[in-house]
């Protein structure tokens, strides 16, 4: 019986992951380098390690990752302030957390963006009351694909591991949701279901707006 739904935030309930990889464009070119699709994709919600290394590997060893990410948050910051609420939220997201909470689920946030922007930022779309428990990318040690920003989310919530659901969008969700020892429904944004993603998930939705309480029941 599953007691708590963790929710990723970027591409997941909100509309903020397109942002990101135009601002990731837009702050290369200023530094003068082109980064790819791939690059950008394969970077989603990981850790910044693993972001480090893969831009290195696809625009070269002396990609300057620290000065363009500061420009790409400066980039990103100033297109989600121009956006309203309605505009940051994913399809159907009030009604589905709604639905969660009259139901009597707990509810969390796990986000690899920082504790303090991702408060910002749910607070902006007029969701952050809905989240008892938010965890960003700095309160961990670790960020995804490992598991513990969910663990993490779980201990908080006063939940055990395998009584949580993640919903996210990445792979890295659905990797570090499934060493966390939970059920992960996975909801693609910007990265299509892979072979290995299917197989991982309890389920794959198109869009957060067929997620339902009797879905969740179904899993």
């Amino acid at each position: 019986m599953f007691s708590t739904v963790i929710f990723d935030v970027d591409g997941t309930l909100l509309d903020t992951e397109r942002i990101y990889m135009k601002a990731w464009r837009q702050a290369g070119e200023l530094f003068g380098y082109y980064i790819p699709d791939e690059a950008l994709k394969q970077t989603r919600a990981v850790s910044s390690q693993i972001a480090i290394r893969t831009f290195c590997k696809f625009c070269g060893e002396d990609f300057p990752y620290r000065e363009i990410q500061k420009e790409r948050v400066r980039i990103a910051e100033e297109m989600i302030g121009a956006s309203t609420s309605e505009q940051l939220h994913k399809p159907d997201v009030l009604r589905v957390l709604n639905d969660f909470i009259k139901a009597g689920y707990r509810l969390a946030v796990a986000s690899s963006t920082g504790s303090e922007k991702t408060v910002e930022h749910l607070r902006r779309a007029g969701l952050l009351d809905r989240f008892p428990v938010v965890v960003g990318g700095d309160m961990v040690e670790q960020g995804k694909p490992e598991p513990d920003i969910f663990l993490k989310a779980a201990q908080m919530s006063g939940s055990a591991p395998e009584t949580c659901v993640v919903i996210g969008d990445t792979p890295a969700d659905v990797f570090a949701g499934t060493a966390a020892g939970m059920k992960v429904i996975l909801i693609p944004d910007q990265v299509p279901a892979s072979e290995q993603t299917t197989a991982l998930s309890s389920m794959i939705l198109s869009g957060l707006n067929e997620l339902t309480v009797d879905l969740l029941n179904r899993i």
